[in-house]
């Protein structure tokens, strides 16, 4: 199965989908309220119930994770199991039914743990399950569930032996082995031997992963037989007082560690065989203003892209109903009705998004000062701060002419703005070092210090004086 994408962001990956709408959403699309964790998005097209997809287009494939899985096994809960069944077996008695009722409860014990490990992994949890946790449930009807399974396989394997054909006993017992690990992942997701021996729901797990499943089924093959190499190394070199809980050790090990991966598996693959997880660090959601403010954007980035400008509009003047003064919620507009060519609107909206973005911005004001001149040539911010903010920033980006434009005359448009001597030092250092005209910039310098001779500012004056009279000079 492929990764989906989100419609509106191909780069991210889909956790929503809108069957009527037949688009994918990512989380990019679709914030979450974290003061009402159980209110669930509504397609912004539609306004109908999202079908949530999990993380399974998050996930890093299984196989990427194979060292992790055996990291997995070396955690205190899978050791002490494992420490646990490997003791047991150096006392086991002697008698047949004294052996056979402990072989039993051993290995419920485990089959409880293993499932624990399953459902765990299938969450993407990176803890394995403690012990107590995992026996805590009192279910243990895998382990019969497990023995139904292994008496049907060797049904079927004795069947084939009566066939007296090598050929046909080694193709049935290599199609058990192939089936077992999604007979194994619909049996822990189903709880039903029935369903999970259901040809349907084996089939549909081996779909989902198509070829990977091979790649699964391979490792998990290897760790079945990893306790037996592993003991046949060994066999010669040590007894089997020791040697019986070595390979017990290390049979509960590798059970521990393929079962980790199927479970991983589950949450790879989990929308394709209909189950739902989140990743351990999805993001819990966003504050409730917060969560408007994202929602309405990303509403409004959807609307513009299915072609729906005019709902776009819509969406973000509510939003900007509700939080006037938040700068990307009125960035996102101006630049909406800029785009629309929009002129009356674009130019009332900036007599509020200017000054703004001037306080919090200077240079996105730039950006929207430009805009404005481009819609009209003549256009003036009427606060003398806002005007003194953007022009700084515009002769900061190199456009000196535009920046230079909101300070002509402005003694005499702001008389009673205090900081008149500050915007002509400005416009002074945009005639010498951008334009290279010496002599407007000497006037302006002259006009502060004559009509302004109080000013904390001469000592500026006077060193910029001096550099002009050395380019002068030269």
């Amino acid at each position: 199965m492929d990764k989906t994408y989100c419609h509106y962001h191909p780069a991210q990956p889909a956790t929503w989908h809108c069957a009527p709408c037949t688009r994918h959403f990512g989380d990019c699309c679709m914030p979450r309220n974290a003061d009402a964790p159980d209110e669930l998005p509504r397609c912004p097209l539609c306004g109908g119930a999202l079908t949530y997809l999990g993380a399974a287009n998050r996930a890093q494939p299984f196989w990427e994770r194979i060292p992790r899985f055996f990291l997995y096994g070396l955690q205190a809960a899978p050791l002490q199991l494992a420490a646990l069944v490997a003791l047991v077996s150096l006392f086991m008695p002697s008698g047949f039914m004294a052996t056979m009722a402990l072989l039993v409860v051993l290995i419920s014990l485990t089959s409880k743990y293993l499932e624990a490990v399953i459902e765990h992994a299938s969450l993407a949890l990176a803890e394995a399950p403690s012990l107590s946790a995992a026996f805590g449930s009192g279910r243990f009807s895998l382990f019969f569930q497990l023995l139904g399974l292994v008496l049907l396989s060797a049904g079927l394997m004795w069947l084939a032996a009566d066939f007296h054909s090598e050929a046909i006993f080694m193709i049935t017992a290599l199609l058990i082995q192939l089936v077992l690990p999604a007979i194994i992942i619909r049996l822990v997701l189903d709880k039903s031997l029935l369903a999970a021996l259901n040809p349907d729901a084996i089939g549909a797990v081996i779909k989902a992963m198509g070829w990977r499943y091979l790649i699964l089924w391979v490792f998990c093959f290897m760790l079945w037989s990893l306790p037996d190499s592993v003991v046949y190394l060994l066999a010669h070199g040590l007894p089997r007082v020791v040697l019986m809980p070595v390979a017990t050790f290390l049979f509960v090990y590798s059970l521990v560690v393929m079962s980790a991966m199927l479970g991983y598996a589950v949450f790879q693959y989990q929308g394709a065989l209909g189950f739902a997880a989140a990743a351990e660090d999805e993001h819990a959601g966003f504050p409730e203003s917060e969560y408007r403010k994202r929602r309405a954007l990303a509403e409004a980035e959807i609307r513009l892209k299915e072609g729906q400008a005019g709902q776009a509009l819509e969406v973000l003047g509510k939003a900007l109903d509700r939080d006037a003064n938040d700068l990307r919620l009125n960035e996102r507009y101006h630049q909406l009705l800029f785009a629309m060519q929009s002129r009356e609107r674009c130019l009332r909206h900036l007599a509020h998004y200017l000054p703004l973005a001037a306080r919090q911005n200077p240079a996105q004001a730039a950006t929207a000062m430009l805009n404005a001149r481009q819609l009209q040539g003549d256009y003036l911010p009427e606060d003398a701060l806002v005007c003194e903010k953007v022009a700084e920033a515009l002769l900061a980006r190199h456009k000196t002419r535009e920046g230079l434009s909101l300070l002509r005359n402005f003694h005499q448009r702001f008389p009673d703005y205090p900081h008149v001597p500050r915007a002509y030092l400005l416009a002074a250092r945009g005639f010498a070092e951008g334009l290279g005209q010496l002599e407007p910039a000497q006037k302006l310098l002259g006009f502060i210090r004559s009509r302004y001779p109080g000013s904390p500012l001469l000592d500026e004056v006077d060193a910029l004086e001096a550099v002009i009279s050395r380019l002068a000079a030269n």
